[in-house]
């Protein structure tokens, strides 16, 4: 009889496999039916309801003939017969004037209050507006998009410009002198009075005394004048007409600083002992970096004039911004405004902002929300609890090419040269444009709600002009064949693509940001490569895509549009006025600096490139002073056809369609914002659409919230380096330097006590230091090697404006990060080994607990980080309770009973968790959180519960409903690989003679298996501590930017693609300390866990 062909063993091994291939099966299959699209077998006749109201909404047409107007025009002074006279307030400042903290309404608003109406009427006092910014620097546009502290102010449709910080202006009749009447006994955020010298100290103590060019202050290359008639009244005047000089001051916000505040901190004019301590507690290079860096939006001590103010120092978001209790508006019943108490930002990725607007977390806000989250925002408004309104983009172009005019010529690289010509010869740039398919891009991308358009002001805009909005769209790839055949490149490599006229290699670069996105340039791609030629997309971080543009070595750049509704007022796509106009931005440098007229300064401007005579850019910047001289709109519109001609030969920008409209997220509840309004920088959105009437219909803050706010008002909390300086305080730094000792002291004396009690640790202690001092100068060579950092970038943005003030910064950049300093001084600079010769605290670093500077924002390393290094380490230390508390009894017990149904289940989970990334498990326990249960679990707290400072049962519960999914996702996959290295190493004990030995002389087999085998299989799970912090911190980031949470994984990731390298290396050495520290701690453990360790034999 022959050999059979499988054995038992392979019998039991072939059921094994196809019940476990079957089991698979089940769970994928499991899988997909949990996260099913609900498809209909038919498609259902849409409800006529329905339809009605997505037209509705998207109806973003503008009411030009009759446009809405909220600042009313009314008598001054205003007396207490009058309906608007100041006698209504916040509860809070009421209570605060009933204290005697605060003076009555009507003194601190003044006679004179801009009065407004909201679209919906007088609102209530009370709440809390949320909002999401992008990083901390995108907080910053509270100073203009979310304040309107001009003279005078965009209307929610942009005209009328009505009357603001201004009560009233008058106009000569050629447009050279305009005179404007300030508002009486307004004051600013501290209750100083405003007058006209705090226009007068921007004039002469900042654009005068820096030498500052400012080019709206120019007409035909000729300077303005300010000067001060009155305490109450200023006159700008200029050597000719100037017709859009209202225009520009609706849009330009900063001419009033507080001169009370500012002059003590003037480089030249201020308290010179004042501001020699200050740059001792910031640590700052110079008088001018202390000026600089307190006139910025984050000092809590700047007196404002916005709705609502900085009061209170905050390492980490949310950032809160109070109501300003001098307030200078009031609404038609005499209600000082704004009746929302305050703003609060937080940070999160831009990617994930549409998803945090669609969870119903947003108050009310349009900025970062994309036309790709439309499906996403209007499917779940009803579950989530908000609204989507529809505006009207002021911004003709969300999706844009520029080809840069003004390539850089590498003499070593050949191909720029060939390149620089190409994208000069209008013929490329056209053939370019008529290559793609704009039709098959709008569905994909708009939905079909766009049509194919270049960058123009757009058919509902007086400064239409239809052949440049049809320049070139047609989808026309013979034509293009035919042009670029014409050009010369005729010539085909290897693979079908064209080269270049000498025969050499020919690729462009797309270089995109996240702000864009790069979903339409993988279309084009394919577009161009049907014509032969070939392009790659680089997208890069903002501040590396900024330093690419202004080093001049892009090919194209993609980015948006900016206001082109009134071309006037932002004309750079048409006209290269602004260093955002990336198809010639060496030209726009040139012409800022007074380059058309001659100025010097255009040619000591770095980058700085004069346009030959008779090109046609020249020609149109020549065109721009022409049209910005004349007052009437007819005249303006007729000068502007020429340049608009002339961009529709040349063909300056690639645009692929008409811009959807703006998506604007708004909770129910929250009122007085309009259904319909103009978007744009230019007008200040939204504060052209009156963002002091907003109010909720049910304010809901905490009392603990609401005392917090009422703190702020009246209690300004600076930074840290400031609060030094207050002379109010003493020995408090004292009692905290004493109290950190003796903390530090101790911990540090008990681990030496502990080296010196076991040599096994007092040998890890010696070994650590080397480690750490290897690892420092690595991390320190590794920032050091890639070009292009964050500081460069600066720089390079510094140089080209040319003034003295710019050279300065330039100089104290230099000097705060040791530029100049050879490679090895800036390494002991910033391990601090000079401290220890000086003892001063400038030369502190990481040795004594610095971890320097952010160059994003010159803020300490340390402020940056703030409570992010608690979270990170709370997180990780919970992710590991958990992988242990189910990897330890899971493989044991697999263990126990290898090849049981469980042991192969346990086997199953542990493959699976092992395969699934933790990204993709976030953002399913996302879904489903939302789906099954309506709980939002990104962040660690939700909305309501983020600002309140006071803990309560909702507080924890809600904590409890969201920390469970970070430990859940990051502990996944260290579960089930513990849970297989628990396995193998318990079976690997079991099987020893001692394990033998002791069930055959009858020990109890629970005591047997917990005394001895367990307690040395943990052995490696307790030698791998030393690698799970760092790998919880930096292999979490992904999850941590998915779930929206404050660690210090997303701000080392943030810092790594900005290559802001200092805040990036000081990361990368918390990591390599958590993983030392680590290491101790597992040596610790393996002491009291092994006794071989602690016996003097154990020596290894």
């Amino acid at each position: 009889m022959g050999r059979p062909l499988l054995s038992r063993g392979g019998v039991r091994f072939s059921v094994w496999f196809a019940g476990m291939a079957a089991l698979l099966a089940v769970i994928f299959y499991l899988s997909a039916w949990l996260v099913r699209p609900d498809l209909p077998e038919f498609i259902p006749e849409p409800d006529p309801a329905r339809v009605a109201e997505a037209e509705r909404l998207r109806d973003v047409r503008l009411n030009l003939d009759n446009p809405p107007v909220l600042a009313l025009d009314v008598a001054y002074p205003l007396t207490p017969a009058d309906p608007a006279y100041p006698r209504g307030e916040s509860p809070i400042l009421r209570g605060l004037v009933e204290e005697g903290r605060l003076p009555p309404v009507h003194e601190r608003v003044g006679p004179e209050p801009l009065v407004m109406a909201g679209v919906e009427g007088i609102g209530n006092y009370g709440g809390s507006w949320y909002r999401v910014a992008s990083s901390i620097g995108d907080v910053g546009v509270i100073s203009w998009r979310l304040s309107a502290a001009t003279l005078v102010r965009w209307s929610p449709e942009g005209y009328p410009i009505v009357p603001n910080l201004a009560k009233s202006w008058d106009v000569n009749d050629d447009y050279t002198e305009f005179t404007f009447h300030l508002r009486r006994g307004i004051r600013w955020s501290d209750g100083h009075l405003v007058t006209a010298d705090d226009i007068l100290f921007w004039w002469e103590k900042e654009v005068q005394h820096f030498d500052q060019f400012v080019h709206w202050m120019t007409v035909r290359g000729e300077w303005g004048t300010l000067e001060k008639v009155d305490d109450f009244t200023i006159r700008f005047t200029f050597p000719h007409p100037y017709g859009i000089f209202i225009e520009r001051l609706a849009t330009i916000h900063g001419l009033f600083m507080p001169a009370h505040y500012l002059l003590q901190y003037h480089p030249e004019y201020g308290d010179q002992e004042l501001i020699r301590r200050t740059m001792r507690a910031q640590n700052l290079a110079s008088p001018l970096a202390v000026y600089n860096r307190l006139k910025g939006n984050f000092n809590p001590e700047h007196p404002r004039l916005w709705p609502w103010v900085y009061r209170t120092h905050q390492g980490n978001p949310p950032y809160s911004f109070v109501r300003n209790p001098y307030y200078w508006a009031v609404d038609t019943e005499g209600n000082q405004l704004p009746y929302v108490d305050r703003v609060l930002f937080d940070i999160k990725a831009e990617s994930m902002i549409g998803i945090t607007a669609a969870s119903g977390e947003i108050t009310m806000q349009l900025r970062h929300l994309r036309y790709e989250d439309h499906t996403l925002l209007m499917d779940q408004r009803e579950r989530n609890n908000y609204q989507v309104y529809h505006w009207f983009q002021g911004t003709r172009s969300v999706y844009t090419l520029f080809p840069n005019l003004n390539r850089w010529i590498d003499p070593g690289q050949p191909e720029t040269a060939n390149k620089h010509a190409l994208l000069n010869d209008r013929r490329f740039r056209q053939a370019l444009s008529l290559a793609i398919n704009r039709g098959e891009i709008i569905r994909s991308e708009f939905n079909d709600q766009t049509v194919p358009a270049q960058i123009d002001p757009g058919p509902e805009s007086a400064f239409h002009h239809p052949p440049l909005f049809h320049s070139f769209t047609d989808f026309d790839p013979e034509r293009a064949n035919r042009l670029l055949d014409d050009i010369g490149l005729t010539q085909r490599d290897r693979e079908g693509f064209r080269t270049f006229a000498d025969g050499s290699r020919m690729t462009f670069y797309i270089h995109t940001t996240d702000y864009t996105g790069s979903g339409a340039v993988q279309m084009i791609l394919t577009d161009w490569a049907r014509v032969g030629v070939r392009a790659i997309l680089r997208e890069q971080a903002r501040t590396l895509w900024q330093a690419q543009q202004t080093a001049l070595r892009h090919d194209f750049s993609v980015w948006s549009a900016e206001s082109d509704f009134y071309p006037l007022l932002q004309p750079r796509n048409f006209v290269p006025t602004s260093g955002h106009s990336f198809y010639a931005p060496g030209f726009a440098w040139w012409y800022n600096v007074g380059g058309l007229y001659g100025d010097p300064r255009a040619e000591r401007t770095p980058g700085a490139i004069e346009p030959p005579l008779g090109h046609p850019l020249r020609r149109s910047l020549e065109l721009y002073e022409q049209a910005i001289s004349e007052p009437e709109l007819e005249d303006q519109v007729a000068i502007f056809r020429e340049i608009f001609d002339i961009a529709a030969e040349e063909v300056w920008s690639i645009s692929i369609s008409t811009p959807p409209p703006q998506l604007v997220v708004v909770q129910n509840g929250f009122r007085n914002v309009p259904r319909v309004a103009l978007t744009g920088a230019q007008y200040n959105t939204p504060a052209n659409a009156g963002i002091e009437t907003y109010f909720f219909d049910q304010p809901s803050d905490s009392p603990g919230a609401i005392a917090q706010i009422r703190r702020a008002m009246i209690e300004v909390t600076p930074e840290p380096a400031m609060a030094a300086l207050d002379e109010t305080r003493p020995g408090r730094g004292a009692f905290r330097g004493i109290l950190r000792f003796l903390i530090y002291g101790s911990i540090a004396l008990g681990i030496i006590l502990a080296g010196l009690r076991h040599p096994y640790i007092g040998r890890r202690l010696l070994i650590m230091v080397p480690t750490l001092l290897i690892i420092s100068v690595i991390t320190f060579v590794i920032i050091q090697l890639p070009p292009g950092d964050f500081i460069t970038a600066r720089i390079q943005e510094l140089q080209m404006s040319g003034d003295d003030a710019a050279v300065q910064a330039i100089e104290d950049l230099k000097e705060l990060f040791y530029l100049d300093d050879p490679p090895v001084v800036r390494y002991l600079r910033w391990l601090g080994v000079y401290w220890f010769f000086t003892f001063a605290p400038a030369d502190q670093g990481l040795l004594q607990g610095n971890l320097g500077r952010s160059m994003e924002d010159t803020r300490l390393v340390n402020d940056v980080v703030g409570d992010r290094i608690l979270l990170t380490v709370l997180i990780s230390f919970l992710t590991i309770v958990f992988t242990w508390a189910f990897a330890i009894p899971a493989g044991i017990y697999s263990a126990v009973r290898q090849y049981s149904t469980f042991d192969y289940i346990l086997t199953l989970i542990g493959f699976i968790g092992m395969s699934v990334p933790n990204f993709l498990l976030a953002l399913l326990l996302i879904y489903w959180s939302d789906i099954w249960f309506g709980i939002q679990v990104t962040g660690l707290f939700s909305a309501e519960f983020a600002a309140q400072p006071e803990w309560d049962w909702p507080k924890f519960v809600d904590l409890m409903k969201h920390i469970w999914v970070p430990v859940v996702v990051l502990g996944t996959a260290g579960t089930a690989g513990m849970i297989r290295v628990m396995r193998g190493n318990l079976l690997d004990e079991l099987g020893k003679p001692y394990v033998v030995t002791a069930r055959a002389k009858g020990v109890r087999p629970m005591k047997l298996l917990m005394k001895y085998p367990v307690r040395l299989a943990l052995n490696p799970f307790i030698s791998g501590i030393g690698g799970i912090f760092p790998q919880l911190v930096s292999g979490g980031a992904i999850v941590a930017m998915v779930l929206s949470l404050p660690t210090v994984g997303p701000l080392m990731l943030s810092a790594l693609m900005t290559q802001d390298m200092y805040l990036a290396g000081s990361m990368l050495m918390v990591l390599s300390m958590l993983g030392v520290f680590g290491t101790l701690v597992s040596d610790l453990l393996l002491l009291w866990l092994d006794p071989r360790i602690r016996m003097e034999g154990g020596v290894r």
